[in-house]
C-alpha cells in the first residue's frame, strides 16, 4: 500500500499552509524507501519558513507508514562535538532494542561504529576515520533490515563535520537499503561545513525542496487563526492583514510570533495600529520574549540565560546551578517558561531530572545575544567546570571552553588536550584540531607548547596540509636535537610536499638526517625514502635530480631491512628504477611488499612506488598487496589510506582490462578525495578514471573527469602532470583534435622526461604521438617515434607495454613488416594478464591478415578479440572489430561468454563466498560493498553459469571448480 492510501485512513491533522508540493515529494520518497530504494529529501529555507514543521509532518507520516524514526538536531553549541548528530540518531534506537537485537546490529562490520557512539572511548582507537564511517553505514543497513528507517535531521547547517561526513558517505549507498534521509538547512549559513553540506544536498539521490514564503491569502488565514487562539478579536481589516504579511515577508514563524506579541500587548487588529505591526515585525521574536520575561518571575531570566549557554537538552540541575537557583525554584521557572512558549521539555528526557530546550533556535538566539560578552565568557567557563565535576563527557566540557576567552589557565589546556585525544580516538581529527588550537591560544605552559604544537600539526595534516605547516614549523624550531625533532621533520616535510613546496621539504628532511644518529636506522631509512621521493613528485630540477640519483646509487647496496622504514626505502628506489625503465625495480618492489603490513599512513606514499613498479611490470601478485591495503583501510584506516590503495588498485584493474572493477575503485576514491584535502591524488586518480571511460567509449565523461583534476590548460610541466597530459592527448585524438593531441602528447613526454621517465609502461607518450603523426600524414616521423618506444619497451620487457609498442609499430609499418610485428604482439600478450591489450592486438593482427587475404585466420582472431572486448565492456573496441568483420564480409559468431572463466574478478569473489555458504549481507560486509552490489553480481553469475539458485551454484562448483579456474 502506498503512503497516499495509508494517509487517507489517518486521523485528521492540522494542515500546513501552502506546503502540498513539499509533502508530495516527501511521500514519494517514503514510498520509494518502502520499496527498498532509499531516498533523501533536503528542505532548504530561511529561518522560520516552516522547515521544522515539514520535518515533523514527515516524521508523523513515516511512523504511520511503519517506519522507525531516528531524529537529531544540529546546534550552534554542539557543532564541534565529534559525531554529535550521529549519536543523537543512533543512541536512542540502540537503547530501545533488546540486548539480542543490539548485539545483532552491532556485530560484524557495524561494530566499527561503536567507537563513535560510546560515551567512553579508549586512549587509542583501533579504527580510523574511514573505518568508522563504513561501520556506521552497516549499522544503518542492519537497523533497517527488518523495518524501514527514516533519518530526520533538523538544522543540518549546524551539524558537526563528522556527522556530515557520515551522511555524505551514506547518500550514494541509500539505493540498496530501505532508509530515507530528510534534512533541513538554511542557505548560506556562515558557520556551516559548507563544502560537505553542498555535496550532501546536490548529490544523488537527494531532492532539494525550498518552501516559499506564504501568500497574502495564506498569511491572512494564519494571522486570523492565531488571534482566535489567543482569545483576541479576529482581524477584519485587510490593510492590517496585509501589513502583517509585508512586515514579516510571509514567514510563518515570524507571523505567529508577531501575532503573539500583538495579542500580548493588547493591540487591536485595526488599520490605526499598522505602524506597530511594522515596528514589531522584524524583531517579533525578541519582542515577544522580552514581553514575557517582564511578566514572569525573576528566576526565569537567569534560567533562560543558563539554558541558552548550556544548549538544547540542558540538564535542569546543571542549569539551576549555573543560574544560581535551587532545584525547586528552577523547576517552577522552567514550567513558567514552558507556558510562555519559550522553553519546552527536550526529548528524550528523564522524568526525575527533565532536560530543557528552546522551542526554536531563533528563540535561543534572541536570549543568547542579550548576554554580554563578559558574562557569556564567565557562564561558559562555569558550565565547563560544572560538567567536569559531574563527570560529563570530556568533549561536552570542551564545547564550553571553546567559547571562553584565553586566560592562561593550565587546567583549560589539560581539559582541551584530553578532549582532543578523545576526538582522535573517535576518528575525528578536525574536531581534535579545533580543541588543540584553542588550547594553544590559552596559552599552555612553556614546557607543553612543543608537544601541543606537534599534536595540533599532526591532527591538521589529516584535514588540511596548508593549515598544518605553521604549527609543525614552529614545533620543529622549538625542538632541540632529538628523535622527536626528526619525527616532526618527517611530518612537516610530508605536509610541504603535499603543497608542492618540494625544496622546503627537502631542506627539512636533509636537516633531519643531521639530527639522526647512525644507530637509528629506522629513522634514517624513512628520511631517505622521503628525500628520494621528491623528484618523483616534483621533477624539473636537473641539479636536484643529479644529487638524488647519486643518493639512490649509494643506497642500493646495503642489505635491505625488514623494518617498515627499510621497506619504504626499497619501494622508493623501485619507483625510481620503474620510472627510468630499469627491470631491477621488479625484484626490489617484490621484496619490499612481500608479506608486508601496510604500515602507518605516513609511509603509504612510499609504498605506492612499489605498487607502481609491480603494476607496470604486469606482476599478478600486486593485487594481493593492494587488496590487503584496501581491507586494512576499510577495517581500521583513514580516508587517506583507503584513497591511496584504491587509486593504485584501479590502475592495476585498468591495465588488466577489467574496466568495471577499475571504474568502481576509482569512483570510490574520487568520492573520498571530494570530502578531504587529498588534492595531490587527483593527478593520478583522474587520468586512471578517464582512461577507463575512454575505453568504455564515454568521452564526455572522460572530459569531465580530467577537468575534475583541476589541472589548467595548458598545464605546467612539473609534478605529476604527465599522467594528466597523456590522458588529455589520448582524448583529444579521439575527439578529432589531432594537432592539439600531438602537442599535448609531446608535452607529456617533456614532463615525464623531467622526472627521468623513459618507461612506456608508465607513460606511453611516444606511441600516442606516433598515432597523431600518422593521422597528420607524417608517417616517417610516426614510425621513428613508434620504433623508439618499442626499443624502450623491449628493455623493460613487461607484456602490456611491449605488446602495445609492437602493435602500434605494426599498424604503422610498411609492407609485410606490419604482420610480423602484430604477430609478435599477439604472442607476447597471449598469456599475460593484460587481456584488453591482448584483444586489441588480436583485432589489429586479424585486420592485417584480412588485408593480406588470409580470411579464415582473420575471422578466428577477430572473433576471439570480440569475445574479450564484449566481456570487458570496451564498447569502442567492440565496434571497431564489428566494423572490420563487416568489411571482410564475415558474420561474427554469436554466443554468450559463459562458464567460470567468464566471471569478472568481483563476480568470482562473490561466487566463491556464495558457495561457501555466506549470505548476501555477509558477502557485502566482507567485500566492503553494498548488499545491492552483491545482488547485481550474483545475478550476473547466475546468468553466466546458467543456474537460478545458490544450491545449483554449489553443485556446479563440485563438478567444475577444479577443472575450470578463472583467469
Amino acid at each position: 500500500m502506498v503512503l497516499s492510501r495509508i494517509l487517507e485512513c489517518m486521523p485528521h491533522m492540522p494542515a500546513l499552509y501552502e506546503r502540498s508540493g513539499e509533502l508530495k515529494v516527501l511521500r514519494a520518497a517514503m514510498d520509494a524507501t518502502r520499496g527498498g530504494h532509499g531516498e533523501a529529501v533536503m528542505i532548504e529555507g530561511a529561518p522560520g519558513i516552516g522547515k521544522t514543521s515539514l520535518l515533523a509532518e514527515a516524521k508523523r507520516i513515516a511512523v504511520s507508514a511503519g517506519f522507525q524514526v531516528a531524529g537529531a538536531r544540529g546546534s550552534e553549541l554542539e557543532s564541534d562535538f565529534p559525531f554529535g548528530v550521529v549519536r543523537q540518531l543512533f543512541e536512542p534506537l540502540l537503547a530501545r532494542m533488546t540486548v539480542k537485537d543490539r548485539q545483532r546490529v552491532l556485530s560484524g562490520t557495524a561494530g566499527q561504529a561503536a567507537i563513535a557512539l560510546k560515551s567512553v572511548v579508549p586512549e587509542r582507537s583501533p579504527g580510523g576515520d574511514f573505518s568508522i564511517l563504513h561501520g556506521l553505514y552497516w549499522l544503518t543497513a542492519d537497523i533497517c533490515d527488518e523495518q524501514p528507517l527514516m533519518i530526520a535531521v533538523d538544522d543540518l547547517h549546524w551539524a558537526d563535520s563528522d556527522s556530515l561526513n557520515f551522511l555524505h558517505y551514506l547518500m550514494p549507498r541509500l539505493e540498496g537499503i530501505p532508509a530515507c534521509v530528510v534534512g533541513t538547512l538554511r542557505p548560506f549559513e556562515a558557520h556551516s561545513e559548507s563544502h560537505t553540506l553542498d555535496q550532501i544536498v546536490t548529490a544523488a539521490p537527494s531532492v532539494l525542496v525550498s518552501p516559499s514564503r506564504l501568500s497574502a491569502e495564506a498569511s491572512a488565514s494564519l494571522v486570523i487563526s492565531e488571534f482566535a487562539k489567543s482569545g483576541s478579536p479576529e482581524p477584519e481589516d485587510d490593510g492590517f492583514l496585509s501589513a502583517c504579511w509585508s512586515a514579516t515577508g510571509g514567514n510563518p514563524l515570524l507571523l505567529k510570533e508577531l501575532t503573539e506579541a500583538l495579542a500580548a500587548e493588547h493591540v487591536e487588529p485595526t488599520a490605526e495600529h499598522i505602524p506597530q505591526v511594522y515596528a514589531l515585525g522584524p524583531r517579533a521574536i525578541a519582542r515577544r520574549v522580552a514581553l514575557w520575561m517582564r511578566r514572569l518571575p525573576h528566576s526565569c531570566g537567569p534560567l533562560t540565560c543558563a539554558i541558552a549557554v548550556l544548549g538544547d537538552g540542558a540538564d535542569l540541575s546543571c542549569a539551576a546551578e549555573l543560574a544560581g537557583l535551587d532545584r525547586d525554584e528552577a523547576l517552577q521557572a522552567a514550567k513558567s517558561l514552558e507556558h510562555a512558549q519559550i522553553l519546552h521539555t527536550a526529548v528524550p528526557s528523564d522524568a526525575m531530572n527533565p532536560r530543557w530546550g528552546f522551542v526554536h533556535p531563533l528563540v535561543r538566539t534572541a536570549v543568547y545575544e542579550e548576554i554580554t560578552p563578559v558574562d557569556c565568557h564567565r557562564a561558559h567557563r562555569t558550565a565547563a567546570h560544572l560538567l567536569r565535576d559531574s563527570e560529563a563527557e570530556i568533549e561536552k566540557v570542551a564545547l564550553h571552553l571553546l567559547r571562553t576567552l584565553p586566560s592562561g589557565d593550565a587546567e583549560t589546556v589539560t581539559l582541551l588536550w584530553s578532549a582532543a585525544r578523545s576526538a582522535l580516538a573517535r576518528g575525528s581529527p578536525g574536531t581534535a584540531a579545533k580543541y588543540l588550537r584553542r588550547a594553544l591560544a590559552e596559552p599552555p605552559p612553556t614546557g607543553d607548547r612543543l608537544d601541543l604544537l606537534f599534536a595540533l600539526g599532526s591532527a591538521m595534516r589529516r584535514v588540511d596540509s596548508a593549515a598544518a605547516v605553521p604549527y609543525l614549523t614552529e614545533a620543529h624550531e622549538l625542538a632541540g636535537p632529538s628523535r622527536q625533532r626528526v619525527e616532526i621533520a618527517l611530518a612537516l616535510g610530508d605536509a610541504l610536499l603535499a603543497l608542492r613546496r618540494a625544496e622546503e621539504a627537502l631542506a627539512i628532511w636533509q636537516q633531519g638526517l643531521n639530527d639522526t644518529t647512525p644507530q637509528d636506522t629506522e629513522l634514517l631509512y624513512r628520511l631517505n625514502a622521503c628525500i628520494l621521493s621528491i623528484p618523483l613528485y616534483e621533477p624539473g630540477r636537473p641539479d636536484l635530480r643529479k644529487d638524488i640519483l647519486g643518493r639512490v646509487a649509494a643506497l642500493r647496496s646495503p642489505k635491505p631491512s625488514e623494518s617498515m622504514g627499510g621497506r619504504y626505502l626499497d619501494c622508493v628506489i623501485a619507483g625510481h628504477d620503474a620510472i627510468i625503465g630499469d627491470p631491477r625495480a621488479v625484484v626490489r618492489a617484490q621484496r619490499a611488499l612481500r608479506d608486508a603490513p601496510t604500515g602507518p599512513p605516513d609511509g603509504q606514499m612510499s609504498l605506492s612506488f612499489g605498487w607502481l613498479a609491480l603494476i607496470s611490470a604486469d606482476r599478478r601478485e600486486v593485487l594481493g598487496s593492494l587488496d590487503a591495503a584496501v581491507e586494512q583501510a576499510h577495517r581500521q584506516g583513514s580516508v587517506n589510506d583507503l584513497t591511496g590503495a584504491l587509486v593504485y588498485r584501479a590502475m592495476a584493474w585498468l591495465y588488466r582490462g577489467y574496466l568495471d572493477e577499475a571504474a568502481a575503485d576509482a569512483s570510490d576514491a574520487m568520492h573520498a578525495v571530494d570530502t578531504s584535502s587529498l588534492d595531490l591524488r587527483r593527478l593520478v586518480l583522474g587520468p586512471v578514471q578517464a582512461e577507463v571511460q575512454i575505453e568504455q567509449g564515454a568521452l564526455s565523461r572522460a572530459q569531465a573527469t580530467l577537468e575534475w583534476t583541476g589541472v589548467p590548460d595548458p598545464a605546467p610541466l612539473t609534478g605529476l602532470m604527465y599522467y594528466v597530459l597523456y590522458s588529455r592527448a589520448h582524448l583529444l585524438r579521439l575527439q578529432g583534435r589531432t594537432t592539439e593531441a600531438l602537442n599535448t602528447a609531446l608535452a607529456a613526454g617533456t614532463s615525464f622526461s623531467a622526472a627521468g621517465g623513459d618507461n612506456p609502461a608508465i607513460v606511453p607518450w611516444r606511441s600516442e604521438a606516433a598515432l597523431c603523426l600518422h593521422l597528420l600524414g607524417r608517417d616517417e616521423d610516426a614510425r621513428t617515434m613508434a620504433d623508439s618506444e618499442l626499443r624502450l619497451a623491449r628493455y623493460w620487457s613487461a607484456p602490456r607495454a611491449l605488446g602495445r609498442a609492437l602493435r602500434i609499430a605494426g599498424t604503422l609499418g610498411e609492407g609485410d613488416a606490419d604482420v610480423g610485428l602484430l604477430r609478435q604482439a599477439v604472442t607476447r600478450l597471449k598469456d599475460s594478464p593484460a587481456r584488453l591489450e591482448y584483444a586489441k592486438a588480436l583485432a589489429d593482427y586479424g585486420a592485417a591478415l584480412r588485408r593480406h587475404g588470409v580470411r579464415s585466420q582473420a575471422r578466428t582472431l577477430l572473433s576471439d578479440a570480440l569475445d574479450i572486448a564484449e566481456a570487458r565492456g570496451a564498447a569502442p573496441l567492440v565496434q571497431q572489430i564489428k566494423d572490420e568483420l563487416h568489411v571482410a564480409g564475415i558474420r561474427p559468431r554469436r554466443h554468450a561468454v559463459t562458464g567460470l572463466q567468464s566471471l569478472t574478478p568481483s563476480e568470482q569473489r562473490v561466487y566463491d563466498l556464495a558457495i561457501a555458504g555466506h549470505t548476501n549481507r555477509e558477502i557485502a560486509q566482507q567485500l566492503f560493498v553494498t548488499a545491492k552490489t552483491v545482488e547485481v553480481h550474483l545475478s550476473s553469475v547466475y546468468r553466466k553459469l546458467g543456474v537460478t539458485s545458490r544450491r545449483q551454484l554449489g553443485g556446479l562448483s563440485e563438478r567444475t571448480h577444479s577443472a575450470d579456474e578463472p583467469e
